[in-house]
């Protein structure tokens, strides 16, 4: 298995000092390490996996590689927007970008199929052919995507303040976001239309960003809407490109990356973390801890109790929700993408145009069919996949679901989970196979190798409570926690990750942006734009 950094062996232990310490490598842990080291400290991360990148790691198997979480981003296409220029910052520019084709996505609502173009005007002017009648509700849609991506520089922006800094300045900030963020998506979308098939359409990616349009800010449907508006790139190499490009700026820096390195407590004295504790025992020191393992897994599991309830961390937790739980399928194929009809677009596949109907029917029964069904093409949307594996193609494969369905099988060890549980295996495969039957015919006559993923697996291997996919439910009170942002209430610890800022890769990225700047008290996002790449 490719990965970067050393393993961890205890009979070795962790040799040197380090100015900080990062508890999981994600995409926010590597951030957060990467922009620390560019700035002069040597930091430790640890990775209790025994693969560096979180949910941006990629794994091979019987001669095929496939990603766990990174599938396409927005708007790296251009040299000069944000988000390109934070993944050049934090990878020296080595990560280089594929752009997917103008039609990036491919909506399927029962059996109609909507295919979505990148850039605004398309966009619009798709969404006005198929709803003519609906003409002024999407240019009204189209202007409150733009006002919510505006308003949310400044509510994110001032995550970075300290607590005490917290007060009336910061609310007249964060005003405009609320504005929108305090409203649910399928309230504001009512509003400026009845129809009921372009409320769907809009919202059929909504696992971009966990959670559906009767629960979910409509903030957060905004603002990711807005990133993919110019379409969707793919990471040349595939998703650990990333890791590979990172963690050598850690080490450059005096750093150290071990994985295989499970933490096991954040060690805290007078109210100020000092060190950690991993599991085996060894103990390392350091004056700022960062975590990337998820505000629950961070005050719960790597917290001692008595400390985490004095601090009021307790508390603060119940006040949130998971995000949902996901079975996939990994499929390699021994022939080429195009002989199979492949192409690069993605696909967003719903039962009913009732997304609320779907969910309620599949937490009930689990043979009912899946709420959604997300199909990706990772080897045709890179450019170097055929050099590297001539004649092979790969898809990706997920579908929603509830732990509860899974919850009997809680504690059990990968691999010896029992009869019953791969038999529920069995049953995934074969229901998706018959989704994919649907899109790609000619892909199940060159399966050669297939893997079944459940919501055990990302507990078992990201440490994900209750094989949670993404952070934290992105609810309109979700953006009212003012508690979510990188410093916490004990001194040296900070946060790091999508559950500082928003659910997914982007959200972790400016989540490490954003720790940075706590740790350091200075803007690192002002020196990122001014920065010479």
């Amino acid at each position: 298995m490719h990965t970067t950094g050393t393993p961890y062996r205890k009979h070795a232990g962790i040799k040197g000092s380090f100015d900080a310490i990062v508890v999981g490598s994600g995409m926010g842990g590597m951030t957060a390490s990467t922009l620390l080291a560019k700035q002069g400290l040597a930091v430790l991360l640890l990775e209790q996996n025994s693969v560096v990148g979180g949910l941006t790691q990629s794994y091979s198997r019987a001669g095929y590689k496939w990603n766990t979480g990174l599938h396409y981003i927005g708007d790296v296409a251009h040299e000069k927007t944000l988000t390109r220029r934070l993944f050049d910052y934090v990878t020296d520019a080595n990560v280089k970008w594929a752009p997917l084709p103008e039609i990036y996505n491919r909506m399927a609502i029962g059996d109609r199929i909507y295919d979505i173009p990148a850039g605004r005007e398309p966009y619009t002017n798709a969404l006005k052919t198929w709803f003519p009648e609906d003409a002024a509700a999407i240019d009204q849609y189209m202007d409150l995507v733009m006002r919510a991506s505006k308003a949310s520089a400044p509510y994110f922006g001032q995550k970075a303040f300290p607590m005490a800094m917290i007060g009336p300045q910061t609310e007249a900030m964060s005003e405009p976001f609320h504005e929108l963020s305090d409203r649910l998506t399928i309230d504001v979308l009512s509003e400026l239309t009845s129809n009921q098939e372009l409320i769907a359409v809009l919202c059929a990616n909504w696992g971009d960003y966990s959670s559906p349009p009767h629960r979910s800010s409509f903030a957060m449907h905004c603002m990711l809407n807005k990133h993919y508006l110019n379409g969707g790139s793919y990471p040349i190499g595939g998703a650990s490109v990333l890791a590979d490009a990172m963690m050598p700026i850690v080490e450059a820096a005096g750093g150290k990356v071990h994985h295989s390195a499970e933490v096991e407590q954040i060690l805290v004295e007078n109210g100020r973390a000092i060190g950690v504790r991993l599991v085996g025992g060894e103990t390392v020191s350091a004056p700022i801890i960062v975590s990337n393992a998820g505000v629950q897994n961070t005050y719960s599991r790597l917290m001692a109790e008595p400390v985490a309830r004095a601090s009021g961390l307790t508390d603060q937790i119940e006040a949130i929700n998971d995000t949902y739980a996901l079975v996939g399928l990994n499929i390699g194929l021994n022939r080429p993408a195009t002989e199979l009809g492949i192409t690069p677009a993605n696909i967003w596949a719903h039962p009913t145009r009732d997304f609320k109907a779907n969910l309620d029917a599949h937490r009930t029964d689990f043979n009912v069919a899946f709420p959604w069904v997300f199909v990706t093409f990772p080897s045709v949307k890179d450019p170097s996949w055929d050099d590297a594996y001539p004649g092979k193609s790969t898809i990706e494969m997920y579908a929603y679901t509830t732990y509860e369905h899974f919850e009997r099988w809680a504690g059990t060890r990968w691999m010896k989970r029992g009869e019953d549980y791969n038999a529920r295996k069995d049953i995934i495969r074969d229901r998706l196979l018959s989704e994919l039957d649907k899109y790609v015919p000619n892909a199940r006559s060159a399966i050669d190798v297939i893997e079944v993923s459940t919501p055990l697996s990302y507990e078992t291997f990201v440490k994900r409570e209750r094989g949670g996919f993404m952070g934290i439910e992105s609810t309109p009170d979700r953006f009212r926690q003012t508690w979510l942002r990188s410093e916490t209430p004990i001194n040296g610890l900070y946060l790091t990750g999508q559950d500082v800022t928003t659910d997914g890769v982007i959200g972790a990225l400016m989540g490490g942006v954003i720790c940075a700047s706590a740790v350091l008290q200075k803007d690192i996002l002002s020196e990122i734009r001014q920065a010479t790449i």
